[in-house]
């Protein structure tokens, strides 16, 4: 046998294995949605051994769900952060360890990896909670004042989150809000592309964020750069934009 016809061999095995394995945890995750969670745990546990497979954060994903003890769906989480730090469940896992450990009132540890998150993913899809979970850590740790302001970038930035529904109910009412200036430099309908520019703007060593607002029943990606106290400072920084050829307006901060 040619060593051509046996690399074409070891090719179509490995396509094989890869079939038979996508198709084994797509069932498991059938099994699991349907509650049939002894069922699925057998099968995760089997796929489980192989760990070169490209889906295998995933199955470590739905092992720590499906364990009753919380060390144990640790352990799992953190294998993911540990060994596949690109997976699209690297995020996730920090944050269901972060739940974890404020569930078991350790709220030193929960902050440490909600900073790990927000530091490492600052674009994940999860930022809304991120920041509803680390508001609530402030404030049970007596970090009050920062909380609050934390629940409160929640609440401007994700007005449509359920999380920032949830925020608005642990700020006192009456509380004072802070008062600002920003310069927007650009309201996309597509998110996607708010980050984009969120992403020139940070290689230029701009600090911006973007800022969800719902203009006739239409979801805006508003992408904000910097916050000062007085317009004077904001209108500074939108001529030192101008100059980079980024236009941009000063806005008053919500």
């Amino acid at each position: 046998m040619s060593k051509l016809s046996l690399n074409r061999i070891i090719s179509a095995s490995a396509l094989i294995v890869s079939f038979i394995f996508a198709q084994n945890i797509d069932e498991a995750i059938r099994l699991f949605n349907a509650f049939q969670f002894d069922k699925a745990r057998a099968i995760f546990e089997e796929l489980v051994r192989d760990e070169n497979n490209p889906r295998i954060a995933e199955v470590f994903y739905y092992l720590a769900r499906l364990t009753a003890n919380p060390d144990s769906s640790i352990y799992y989480y953190q294998t993911i952060i540990d060994k596949y730090p690109q997976s699209r469940y690297a995020d996730i896992a920090h944050l269901e360890i972060a739940k974890i450990f404020i569930g078991k009132e350790n709220f030193k540890d929960a902050l440490i990896i909600l900073n790990q998150l927000s530091k490492n993913y600052p674009n994940s899809e999860l930022k809304d909670e991120a920041l509803f979970w680390t508001g609530v850590v402030l404030i049970e740790t007596g970090n009050k004042e920062t909380g609050y302001k934390t629940l409160q970038e929640l609440i401007n930035t994700f007005p449509k989150s359920i999380w920032a529904s949830r925020a608005k109910n642990l700020i006192p009412s009456g509380m004072p809000q802070k008062e600002y200036y920003t310069v927007q430099v650009g309201s996309f309908r597509n998110k996607e592309n708010a980050e984009k520019r969120i992403e020139e703007l940070k290689t230029k060593g701009f600090d911006a964020r973007i800022v969800e607002a719902v203009v006739m029943e239409k979801m805006y990606y508003r992408v904000w750069v910097g916050e000062f106290e007085t317009m004077e400072q904001a209108k500074s920084l939108a001529t030192k934009l101008d100059s980079l050829g980024i236009k941009g307006n000063v806005v008053k901060g919500y």
